[in-house]
């Protein structure tokens, strides 16, 4: 038999739960005034959330529900295909069928967070992009048949390793780009409001105890599905 779970206080069940929503506004605010495209800067096509280290979402904040659904699948891409995560890491996909993007333009930066070398969870964005290639400006095309027709597919790749830019990387994406000034500065905003996530997390468990940190993640997911399940028999 497995450990039992820890008793969790509702009391400080809510105080996190707001907490973490709080944290994925300042992240969003973040990524909104750091984007270089006005696709992030004022129509504000972008999102982000908080997960758990299996992927499942613990806290967002919705701009489009769209996108918030997305965010497991994208981490699950991210941990099937790489078993050396370590922290300062950070992965980029766009694959609609690798990992769950609506579309090809709506990139997905992701990062692990790690508190005393474990791995709580990820925090991550997505957002659209201004032009990933394909055969019109925009990547969205009307005539579009299949997927390819909207330029540049990656599945999960490491764009930063212990904080170090991957050059080549960067260079695919902007080589197959017709604006990649711009998608390169919006992946950097949506990397630097990830980062932002991770240090707001480890300071939230730095203040209340890694075991009840992680306890009220549990409980959280809990309460979400139990919701869900009351949802479904109405």
């Amino acid at each position: 038999m497995g450990a039992p779970k820890k008793a969790v206080d509702a009391v400080e069940l809510e105080i996190i739960r707001a907490s973490l929503d709080g944290i994925v506004q300042e992240m969003q605010n973040s990524l909104f005034r750091t984007g270089f495209s006005t696709i992030i800067r004022e129509s504000q096509d972008a999102s982000c959330a908080i997960m758990a280290p299996d992927g499942d979402v613990i806290a967002q904040h919705v701009v489009l529900p769209l996108h918030i659904g997305t965010f497991p699948a994208c981490c699950a891409a991210v941990i099937r295909s790489y078993d050396d995560i370590e922290e300062g890491d950070a992965f980029l996909i766009n694959h609609p069928y690798e990992g769950g993007s609506p579309h090809a333009p709506d990139m997905a930066v992701i990062t692990p967070v790690f508190f005393n070398d474990e791995l709580i969870g990820f925090c991550g964005s997505i957002a659209h992009k201004s032009d990933i290639g394909g055969p019109v400006p925009g990547s969205c095309s009307g005539q579009a048949k299949e997927t390819f027709n909207e330029g540049l597919h990656l599945p999960a790749v490491r764009v930063q390793r212990r904080r170090e830019r991957n050059i080549e990387v960067e260079r695919i994406i902007a080589a197959n780009s017709r604006t990649p000034e711009l998608v390169l500065g919006d992946i950097r905003g949506q990397l630097g409001s990830s980062r932002l996530g991770e240090q707001r997390v480890i300071e939230l468990i730095r203040k209340f105890g890694r075991d009840n940190a992680v306890a009220c993640f549990a409980r959280l997911l809990e309460l979400a599905g139990q919701a869900f399940a009351v949802g479904r028999a109405v």
